[in-house]
């Protein structure tokens, strides 16, 4: 640095004010660094001080140095920040339950100090939090633009019928929503998301679905399609692993959405909150 402090300013005097050492104390450094090298770095004069043709061969090769030093200070940095610290997500039920715990693992097995808050709710509970500024970032179906939010897709995904192995679906490859028409189903909130897809484009083809038992978590609609009082839609990024389950396409195939990772503009990501998205875009690239 002291080298390039001189180079910068032509000057010992401004050099040394930079640096904050005093001026024999840089000359007796650059000394030293002349003596180690076996060359002289800078021609000086009562004048100025210019740099000598070693002198202007050291340069390159110190910037690019003090370079690699900086970023490699910078990454020692992160990963300390990285081993500990507090992380906050706002997600889907669904993919807290069914994706989520195989990430997590992994995480923790990388950042074991790292503490964890996972906040599960619908999409708007998600938007919400993230826009609050509660979570680091939440992941979630993407529905309209949003100004805000900086938005990193991770997949597309498809939506699914999803019965019970004795259901008169069985077999089927794919049914039509109106096919659905009288079928009781077991529901999210009418303010979920594939509540808002499927009642719209239900009444935008003139009926309305038979939204037999709202349920408020993916669990409890699991276990009430496994006890066969009724049916669901999942996205194909929450469906149960459940033997006793099963699930077809829904036509037209337009019924499709994008989960995506989204935070605030304005908010920094974090070395802790970095790393896991690097996890979950990982697991999704996989799909």
């Amino acid at each position: 640095m002291a080298v390039l402090a001189v180079a910068k300013y032509s000057s010992f005097i401004a050099a040394a004010s930079e640096l904050l050492i005093s001026q024999p104390g840089l000359s007796r450094m650059i000394r030293n660094v002349e003596d180690e090298l076996g060359a002289c770095l800078f021609d000086r004069t009562t004048r100025q001080v210019t740099l000598t043709s070693a002198g202007a061969e050291f340069i390159p090769l110190a910037e690019r140095i003090l370079r690699d030093l900086e970023l490699g200070i910078d990454t020692i940095r992160e990963l300390r920040a990285q081993a500990r610290g507090f992380l906050a997500i706002s997600c889907p039920m669904s993919l807290s339950t069914n994706f989520l715990p195989k990430i997590i693992v992994e995480y923790k097995r990388l950042h074991p100090n790292v503490t964890l808050q996972i906040q599960e709710g619908i999409q708007s509970s998600i938007s919400e939090d993230i826009r609050l500024g509660h979570v680091d970032f939440g992941i979630g179906d993407v529905l309209e633009p949003s100004d805000d939010l900086l938005v990193d897709v991770l997949c597309t995904t498809h939506y699914r019928v999803v019965f019970c192995n004795d259901h008169r679906f069985a077999g089927r490859s794919r049914v039509s929503l109106r096919d659905l028409r009288d079928e009781p189903l077991v529901s999210m909130p009418a303010t979920s998301s594939i509540r808002r897809i499927f009642d719209g484009a239900a009444a935008s083809d003139g009926f309305r679905l038979n939204h037999s038992i709202t349920a408020n978590t993916y669990s409890a609609v699991a276990e009430l399609v496994r006890a066969g009082v009724g049916i669901t839609i999942l996205a194909s990024t929450s469906l149960p692993d459940d033997p006793h389950l099963c699930s077809c396409r829904i036509n037209p195939p337009v019924f499709t959405g994008t989960l995506a990772i989204m935070r605030l503009k304005t908010r920094l990501l974090s070395a802790a909150a970095s790393g896991f998205q690097t996890l979950v875009k990982r697991h999704f690239g996989g799909l």
